[in-house]
């Protein structure tokens, strides 16, 4: 019990953060349309889960796994890469700024995330398989649904007098 309410605390505490994060980019780039959330949640997702899970995917645990350190540098690179090259890819004004944007997406995979010397785990690979495609299916809903609530009550806010 005590491990499901730390780990919902803890969901709930990244969710305020990442709804934080999405109100600060409303207000340098407001949505027009509730939907518009929807958009930006998406990128959200991508930015910090589906780029990344291309070469660092979600593990069970007790798998085997490469340094921490360097997994997580290669995260925050893996993540900055994708925020900067699709906000330059959708609001770029020149034609160079995209194509900067278009260039930053495939660095990181290009240099490669760090995995073990031998990849083992105390779970049978179908259940990691599963474990991959059920973590990328949550936090996609999740951002989903966060960027359109952000969305909808940024939009709502911004009627009231």
């Amino acid at each position: 019990m005590q491990r499901i309410l730390f780990t919902g605390l803890g969901n709930l505490v990244v969710a305020v953060g990442f709804a934080l994060m999405l109100a600060g980019l409303y207000v340098v780039r407001a949505p027009r349309k509730t939907w518009w959330g929807l958009l930006w949640g998406l990128a959200g997702f991508a930015t910090f889960n589906l780029a990344p899970s291309v070469g660092l995917p979600p593990e069970v645990p007790g798998a085997a796994a490469a340094d921490l350190l360097l997994r997580q540098y290669w995260w925050i690179g893996t993540a900055a890469a994708t925020a900067v090259g699709m906000g330059l890819l959708a609001f770029g004004r020149h034609w160079a700024l995209r194509l900067v944007g278009l260039i930053l997406l495939p660095i990181p995979h290009l240099i490669g995330a760090p995995h073990p010397e031998a990849h083992e785990s105390l779970a049978p690979a179908a259940l990691a398989q599963e474990f991959i495609y059920a973590s990328l299916f949550t936090n996609a809903l999740f951002w989903a649904v966060l960027g359109f609530a952000t969305a909808w009550f940024f939009t709502r806010s911004q009627h009231t007098p």
